[in-house]
């Protein structure tokens, strides 16, 4: 059975593929909610039959049931990451994730069997690789890690073309670009910059502003994102009235593309022998009228070549991605069999 593991900011999803060729899906958010570890807390818990862990007189509550019981208790809604990060050194995070992990990954059935991964942030080798490396072959497989890129694009990219294009992905706590050619990445490059860093700064923009549980005032990122939801918001550069948040992006853009553009000038010689290629974009910041107008403009204003006629979001980008990081599984199970 080949596995792959994808771990988002605010959820972990498992795809799995068996003998028969059967998928199946399991999904689990990140959040989570604390209590007071009090004897009524623990009954109450059981007798709803919601699982939670006990630290230093809380008892946490995870996954799913983190929210209504926050409703419930008027408690806070804690994100297990931030800005794609894990405290590492806090053993109760480490304790979370792994609860989490086996929640949606079964122990493997046999030896040999590989699990890819994908974790959050901008580099894909960050402690926080290792960590969710071990976690994985402490259920039997043997992990694999894996970029959005490359996943997204054996799932996305077209067959006619050996899989070859450009992925642009704009997520929630990072962003990344990467060229692959014939289902290899010649050059990825990501910003620690998405929907959560976005709604910040609308939140400052706009004033938005909440007293947390400490009593301190902080951005809502919550009312500006709603108001960047907004449905009457275009980003097409060629409408007369731009939009404030078209800003805001073309400066997400400037990180994300200057450098990207500056790797591929440095091999223009390598470019210039290959097709003009397809873009497939996704995420969470893609997801809004004019963006394939404005992300192309400012490929075209980069010199990056691309066939325009194909500028295409990918709607189910969750299940993509999970799709080509169990494609990278499969083919390094297949290629451990042949060596074998």
């Amino acid at each position: 059975m080949s596995s792959s593991l994808y771990i988002g900011s605010t959820c972990l999803r498992v795809l799995q593929n068996d003998a028969n060729h059967k998928l199946t899906r399991r999904s689990i958010e990140t959040a989570y909610t604390v209590m007071e570890d009090t004897l009524e807390n623990r009954q109450l818990l059981q007798k709803i039959a919601v699982p939670f862990l006990f630290s230093e007189g809380t008892l946490i509550i995870p996954g799913e049931n983190a929210g209504q019981i926050a409703r419930f208790s008027h408690s806070p809604l804690y994100p297990l990451f931030t800005n794609g990060e894990l405290v590492l050194n806090d053993p109760v995070n480490r304790q979370l994730l792994s609860t989490l992990i086996q929640s949606v990954l079964p122990k493997a059935r046999r030896t040999g069997e590989y699990c890819s991964f994908i974790t959050p942030g901008t580099d894909p080798a960050a402690p926080l690789s290792k960590l969710v490396s071990q976690l994985i072959a402490l259920q039997g497989f043997t992990p694999f890690a894996t970029t959005i890129t490359q996943s997204a694009g054996l799932a996305a990219l077209p067959a006619s073309l050996h899989y070859s294009g450009y992925v642009v992905y704009l997520g929630h706590s990072h962003s990344e670009i990467g060229l692959i050619h014939q289902s290899r990445v010649v050059v990825r490059h990501s910003a620690p910059y998405g929907s959560e860093w976005l709604d910040e700064q609308l939140a400052y923009a706009f004033k938005f502003f909440k007293t947390d549980s400490a009593g301190e005032t902080v951005p809502d990122s919550e009312k500006a994102r709603t108001k960047r939801l907004n449905p009457e918001i275009n980003l097409s550069p060629y409408l007369s009235n731009h939009s404030l948040l078209t800003n805001w992006y073309e400066s997400l853009f400037d990180s994300l593309l200057d450098q990207f553009a500056s790797q591929l000038d440095s091999m223009q010689n390598y470019i210039e022998t290959l097709e003009i290629l397809p873009v497939v974009y996704m995420g969470e910041l893609s997801h809004i009228d004019g963006f394939d107008e404005l992300l192309a403009q400012n490929l075209s204003n980069r010199k990056i070549r691309f066939d325009t006629g194909q500028v295409t979001l990918i709607q189910d980008e969750h299940f993509s991605i999970t799709r080509g990081a169990l494609v990278m599984a499969a083919m390094e199970e297949e290629t451990l069999s042949r060596a074998a």
